[in-house]
């Protein structure tokens, strides 16, 4: 996953997303959706041939809740990994 500021202010921030796909972007979503610091969240992808969308973050500090959201993400993988290692 690779993700750049398209533009951006303290309280609201585009970013380009590349190397992922509907499913994560729509979990990404639904994570930063929970976080009482997310005033709007919403991606679009520009094209559908092209790699990439574009995801925009109203809320205090759009690149530290991304970066929060994202590991939210990956500990909520680990655990998951972990149950089903478990339940063998």
């Amino acid at each position: 996953m690779e993700a750049k500021i398209i533009d951006g202010t303290k309280d609201k921030a585009r970013f380009e997303i590349y190397g992922v796909d509907h499913n994560l972007m729509n979990l990404l979503k639904a994570r930063l959706t929970t976080n009482k610091d997310v005033e709007f969240v919403t991606y679009s992808q520009p094209h559908p041939l092209l790699d990439g969308f574009v995801l925009t973050i109203k809320g205090n500090d759009p690149e530290k809740l991304l970066k929060k959201g994202l590991a939210e993400l990956k500990s909520d993988a680990k655990e998951l990994r972990a149950a089903f290692k478990s339940a063998k």
